[in-house]
């Protein structure tokens, strides 16, 4: 995305987040749904980024790797804590314009299964350097297509046979409307409030989470203990090849760059998967650690869980591609998880009472300063 767009969009970030903090409503959630409408793809993660540095208070010292991951020190006193989450979403690039003016997609990451047949028939939006420029991601009439190509498109769908309509008749109409190979494109953002404290969207927990730790930066502004340091990951969809366990190119970056005793990781949890059944969505965070029991950081969580009186839900053994790099890299590692119902597809679920507990778990532990 040009440069030249993100003041703009920025500026609405701002209002939108300084409005928010005068609202009845939660000041998380407000910031989530700011944060909301930001593209993120893996690899396009640079209008997130700058969104979060104009929100950050004054003060703060940031700087990025080389794959675009962001640092952010409150201060010049470390609490020896490192408080660390993802930032890069699912999403596609254009890949081909043809001479009827459709675009063709590809995605920069695998991404999970069967989610290109989740967008189809569905508005998306292509982020070109003039704007945000919207469109329908359709198919061919199967009948038209041979009844190999057809069979093997039901049983499989993929973007090969999809196009992305944008309303441009040719190649050149296309193009005038300011699209180029290898423009980041998004499904439509809108969030459904469902029942109760439970809302749904695509992506919606990665942004709670990205909306969280930036919520907590806000809360460390002026204060005088030692300050943990605040990361939003970049690339962490992208796997790293051969690696053992999994691991995540963005994480590994990150967790070589970083010099804390302890590491923090923000992310989601799939509280619907098979072997994740015991976790359920509004229990509270979840606490997860591959170690024993967590270390003293995880052991001081359940503690605050127990005098504070807030929910929290308990997976050991966890891993996942992007706490795995820190495991070998740092003394104590722990995740503060999200639970997400329906993860990785268009309509993720999450209960807005676990992200507030979440966040004032976060903020009791950070608030002690160094962990020793």
């Amino acid at each position: 995305m040009d440069k030249r767009l993100i003041p703009v969009i920025l500026s609405m970030v701002v209002v939108f987040f300084v409005g928010a903090r005068d609202a009845e409503d939660s000041s998380l959630l407000k910031l989530t749904e700011t944060l909301f409408i930001l593209p993120s793809p893996t690899g396009y993660e640079e209008p997130m980024v700058e969104a979060i540095n104009g929100i950050l208070p004054q003060g703060f010292r940031s700087s990025r790797d080389n794959v675009g991951s962001l640092y952010s020190r409150p201060g010049k006193q470390s609490s020896g804590l490192a408080v660390c989450t993802p930032m890069d979403e699912t999403g596609y690039f254009v890949s081909g314009i043809n001479p009827e003016g459709y675009l063709r997609l590809d995605k920069a990451v695998p991404g999970p299964p069967l989610i290109d047949s989740f967008h189809l028939g569905h508005p998306m939006i292509v982020w070109t350097e003039g704007g945000p420029v919207e469109g329908v991601l359709s198919l061919p009439s199967l009948h038209i297509l041979s009844s190999d190509v057809r069979k093997e498109f039901q049983e499989r769908p993929s973007l090969e046979l999809a196009y992305l309509d944008i309303g441009a008749g040719s190649e050149a109409e296309a193009r005038n409307k300011g699209v180029a190979m290898l423009d980041a494109v998004i499904p439509w953002r809108e969030i459904t409030h469902l029942g109760g404290a439970k809302i749904a969207g695509h992506s919606l927990g990665l942004k709670f989470c990205a909306a969280l730790v930036l919520d907590m930066a806000g809360h460390f502004s002026q204060s005088r203990i030692p300050n943990p340091t605040f990361v939003w990951m970049a690339q962490t969809k992208l796997p790293l090849r051969r690696s053992r366990p999994r691991s995540a190119l963005g994480a590994l970056r990150v967790s070589r760059e970083l010099e804390a005793d302890g590491i923090v990781i923000i992310d989601v949890f799939s509280c619907d998967a098979e072997n994740h059944r015991e976790i359920a969505l509004g229990g509270g965070p979840v606490l997860a650690y591959s170690g024993e029991k967590g270390g003293k950081i995880g052991e001081r969580i359940r503690e605050l869980s127990r005098t504070k009186g807030l929910p929290l839900q308990v997976f050991a053994g966890y891993s996942s591609p992007v706490m795995n790099p820190f495991l070998s890299t740092h003394e104590e590692i722990i995740g503060l998880l999200l639970p997400v119902k329906f993860l990785d597809t268009p309509s993720e679920v999450v209960d807005t009472r676990d992200a507030e507990n979440l966040k004032s778990l976060l903020l009791a532990l950070l608030e002690e300063g160094r962990m020793r």
